[in-house]
C-alpha cells in the first residue's frame, strides 16, 4: 500500500508477515476475497498461508486485504493494557514522568477505553510478534501521550486521539523494506524515501479501516514532523502541524530517549531543547519541569574523559562551518543553475545556522578554548557535552539525508554539487571553497 490509487493492492512486505504470524497462529478470511474482476480467491474461513502468498500478490483486490483478515487470539485492548501497567511498573523514567505531568487518573484508564477492530489488532500482533520491545514502545508513545496532552489542557477526546495515534503512529512501518528499517548505513536517496512515506502509509490505513476521528489518522501523518519545519514527510511548521500530532512527536522522541540505560531522563531534556523551535514551547518546558522534579537536582552519570572529546567538538565545529560556507560558495558562485537547487541551499544554509546556534548555546565552544573543562571531572558538564555533541550530529546527519534525497530532483550538474555538499556535511570532505572557481 503505497498510494491511493494502491490501496487495493496487496503490499509484499505486509503480506510476508502476515504469512510468518500465520506459521505460529490461526489467520483466517472474515469474509470471501474476491480480486476485482469478481473472481473468489479466497473462500470465508479459509486459512491464510504460504501457498495464497502468490494468488494474493498477483491480483488488485475487491477490497483491502487487511479488512479481510483476522487473527486468532491476536493483540487487544487487554493486551495493550498489560503492557501499559507492564511499562509503567518497571521503566522508572516513564513513571516518573507520568506522575510528574499528570494529574488526574492514570493514562491507562484511557487506554483500556479505546476501540480497535480486526485490521489493527492484526497489524499489533505483528508488531509484538517482531520483538516485545516494538510493542512496548507503541504503548509507551501511548502512555507518554495521553500524559502530555493532559498537561496542555487537552480534554477526554483529545486524549482518546492522542491514545491511538500514539499507539498506532509505526504501523506504516510494516510496510516498508525491513532492510531499510534496520540498516545502520545511510540509506541511498531511494530507500530513504520509502522509509519517509511510512506517516502517510499509516495515515492512509487508519482512515481506511477504522471510524476513527480524523485527527487520530492526521496526528499519525504528522508524528515526525517538527515546528520549525524541519521533519517530514512534508516539513511543514508552526500551526500547520496540528496539536496532537504536536503531541504525539514529543512522546516519540521521549519514548526513543528512554529506551537509553544511561540517564535518559536528562537526555531527553537535552535532547527536546537542543534546537528551540523544533517543539512547542508549552510542551518542552512541561517535560523539562517534569524531569527535573524527578531528577531532583540529581547529578548524571558521566564517563570518564577519554582525551579525545575536545577534538571531537572541534571537529564538530569545523563539519558545520564548512557547511555553511561551502554551502554559500555554491549558491554566490553560480555553481547550481536551478531555482530548486538555489532554493535547497537557502534552506540549508538556514537550518546549519541554527545548528550552529545550538553548538554555541550549548556551550560546546568553551569546551574547545582549553583542556581545563574535561580534565576537572565535572560530571554535569561532561554528560551535557557528550549529549549535545550526539544530538547535533545526529541533525547534522538529517540534514545530510534530507539533502540527499531531495537532491534526486535536480540535474546532473547540480546533483553532482549536492553530493559534494553532503560530503561535507558528513565529515568527508573540508569545504567547497573551490568549488565555484
Amino acid at each position: 500500500m503505497a498510494d491511493d490509487n494502491q490501496i487495493n493492492s496487496v503490499n509484499q512486505h505486509y503480506l510476508d508477515k502476515v504469512m510468518h504470524l500465520a506459521e505460529s497462529q490461526d489467520v483466517k478470511a472474515t469474509e470471501d476475497i474476491f480480486d476485482a474482476r469478481g473472481m473468489k480467491l479466497v473462500a470465508k474461513g479459509a486459512k491464510i498461508s504460504r501457498a495464497l502468498q502468490e494468488r494474493l500478490l498477483q491480483r488488485r483486490l475487491s477490497k483491502p486485504f487487511e479488512a479481510s483478515i483476522a487473527v486468532e487470539e491476536g493483540v487487544d485492548v487487554r493486551v495493550i493494557q498489560r503492557e501499559a501497567e507492564s511499562i509503567i511498573e518497571t521503566v522508572d523514567p516513564v513513571r516518573s514522568v507520568i506522575k510528574a505531568l499528570n494529574s488526574g487518573p492514570s493514562p491507562i484508564q484511557v487506554l483500556s477505553e479505546i476501540q480497535f477492530g480486526s485490521a489493527i489488532s492484526t497489524m499489533l500482533t505483528i508488531i509484538q510478534r517482531g520483538g516485545q520491545q516494538a510493542l512496548s514502545h507503541s504503548v509507551m508513545v501511548s502512555l507518554l501521550s495521553i500524559a502530555l496532552a493532559r498537561k496542555r489542557g487537552l480534554g477526554v477526546a483529545d486524549q482518546s486521539v492522542v491514545a491511538l495515534a500514539g499507539l498506532l503512529h509505526d504501523i506504516g512501518e510494516l510496510y516498508i523494506e525491513p532492510a531499510y528499517l534496520k540498516s545502520r548505513r545511510r540509506l541511498y536517496p531511494h530507500e530513504w524515501r520509502h522509509v519517509v512515506v511510512h506517516p502517510r502509509i499509516g495515515q492512509m490505513l487508519i482512515s481506511g479501516l477504522e471510524h476513527y476521528p480524523a485527527a487520530v489518522a492526521q496526528a499519525v501523518f504528522e508524528h515526525h514532523e517538527r515546528l520549525d519545519g524541519s521533519g517530514y514527510p512534508r516539513r511543514v511548521s508552526g500551526n500547520a502541524i496540528s496539536v496532537p500530532g504536536q503531541v504525539v512527536s514529543v512522546a516519540e522522541l521521549l519514548s526513543g530517549v528512554f529506551m537509553e540505560k544511561s540517564e535518559p531522563l536528562q537526555r531527553a531534556e537535552l535532547a527536546l531543547k537542543i534546537i528551540p523551535g523544533e517543539h512547542a514551547r508549552e510542551l518542552v518546558s512541561a517535560v523539562s519541569s517534569a524531569m527535573h522534579e524527578a531528577c531532583g537536582g540529581r547529578v548524571p552519570h558521566a564517563a570518564a574523559p577519554t582525551g579525545e572529546e575536545q577534538d571531537q567538538v572541534r571537529r564538530l565545529r569545523e563539519r558545520i562551518g564548512n557547511a555553511i560556507g561551502s554551502a554559500q560558495c555554491l549558491a554566490d558562485g553560480g555553481t547550481i543553475r536551478s531555482k530548486r537547487g538555489m532554493s535547497m541551499l537557502q534552506d540549508l544554509i538556514g537550518r546549519a545556522a541554527g545548528i550552529q546556534r545550538a553548538f554555541i548555546s550549548t556551550g560546546l565552544d568553551a569546551c574547545i578554548e582549553g583542556d581545563d573543562i574535561f580534565s576537572s571531572g565535572d560530571a554535569q558538564i561532561l554528560f551535557e557535552t557528550a549529549v549535545a555533541t550526539r544530538e547535533i550530529q545526529w541533525r547534522l546527519r538529517d540534514v545530510a539525508r534530507e539533502l540527499s534525497l531531495q537532491s534526486d530532483e535536480l540535474d546532473e550538474s547540480d546533483q553532482a554539487s549536492m553530493q559534494e555538499l553532503i560530503a561535507v556535511l558528513d565529515g568527508e570532505r573540508q569545504d567547497l571553497s573551490t568549488a565555484a572557481a
